[in-house]
Parts: structure tokens; C-alpha cells; sequence
């Protein structure tokens, strides 16, 4: 199983937007939300509550090729194979650690080499992950 964490500065950033897409892009993929309510399935896919650690998590979900899990807080427990960070301005303090973990900053430029890291800890071509660099409202360096 690949772990991808969406990440942001704060609520409605487009963090559910952004897994949704990328659960399309990924088949087989999962979203995880990690929230302050009770574990529950969605439309969205799993709501877990807050403090939920990450084993847990991957128990319930051990047959999938690809977790995406929208929280900041997961990122003090784990060190998934990509970290996608929305920015926004007051960010909350649990965004510091995202922000330090980021592989992909929203408006921001991916190098070509970082692309190639990411296809290959993610076991993706590279043109998916550009398409998530792409998603993420990241800037894809081609290498020009």
C-alpha cells in the first residue's frame, strides 16, 4: 500500500477536493479523512476520528493499492511515500509539520527529479504523477 497525504494551512483549502481527484486518478484508491467526529463511511470515503493511529487505519484497509489520507496530524505518526500541502494565508498549527514534509506545494514548482523520486516511491509513471502535481495546483518542471 502507497500513502498519500493531503495536507493544508487550514479548513477549506480543497484538501477533499483534491483526494477525490486523486482516488479517480489512482485506481483502487481510498480516501481517508481523520476528523473530530466518530469513524464512519461516506460517499467521500472513511471518516476517522481524531487520535486514530495510522495501524489502525491500514489494518481496516490493507487490501487497497493506495491510501489517501487528508490530515496534518498523521504526518507526526508516519512518512508517507507523498505529501501534497495546500497553502493558505493563518495557517493553523498543525500545518507546520506539512509544510516541513511537503513533496508538492500547491503554486509552487516540482523539479524533474522530484517527479522522478515520487514515480518511483509511488511505483507510478511519471506522467501520473505529473497529472498529480498537475491536481495539486503544483508547477511541473519539464526540465527546459
Amino acid at each position: 500500500m502507497k500513502v498519500i497525504v493531503v495536507s493544508g494551512a487550514r479548513s477549506n483549502v480543497g484538501k477533499t477536493q483534491l483526494a477525490r481527484a486523486l482516488c479517480e486518478l489512482l485506481p483502487g484508491a481510498e480516501h481517508i479523512k481523520i476528523g473530530h467526529h466518530a469513524r464512519k463511511s461516506s460517499k467521500d470515503g472513511y471518516l476517522y476520528p481524531m487520535g486514530t493511529g495510522f495501524s489502525s487505519i491500514a489494518a481496516g484497509h490493507a487490501d487497497v493499492p493506495f491510501l489517501i489520507i487528508e490530515s496534518n496530524r498523521i504526518l507526526g505518526e508516519i512518512t508517507p511515500e507523498c505529501v501534497i500541502y495546500l497553502p493558505a494565508e493563518d495557517p493553523k498549527p498543525s500545518a507546520e509539520i506539512a509544510v516541513k514534509k511537503a513533496d508538492i506545494i500547491r503554486g509552487e514548482p516540482v523539479s524533474v527529479s522530484k517527479i522522478s523520486v515520487l514515480a518511483k516511491r509511488l511505483e507510478c509513471d511519471e506522467t501520473v504523477i505529473r497529472k498529480i502535481v498537475e491536481l495539486s495546483g503544483a508547477i511541473a518542471d519539464n526540465g527546459n
